[in-house]
């Protein structure tokens, strides 16, 4: 069941948690697969891939994680 942000806060937390979490994992994947892309790319890939989870994540709820962590279920 998804569960939207009620206010402000929660969905700025959401943003934030998600971006930090996220964004570690979405910068490891690109410097290991972008290495020949160079600096200027592969900083442009990890900010629109980045943000653009944050903001479906901190949009639809805690239904959000579990499909995305769920992707990268390896069973």
């Amino acid at each position: 069941m998804s569960n939207p942000p009620h206010d402000r806060a929660e969905y700025w937390i959401r943003f934030c948690c998600s971006f930090l979490f996220f964004g570690f994992f979405i910068g490891i994947g690109v410097i290991r697969v972008g290495e020949s892309w160079g600096w200027p790319i592969m900083i442009t890939v990890w900010s629109v891939v980045t943000i653009a989870v944050s903001i479906y994540t901190a949009r639809i709820g805690d239904e959000a994680w579990h499909n995305l962590l769920s992707f990268f279920n390896w069973r």
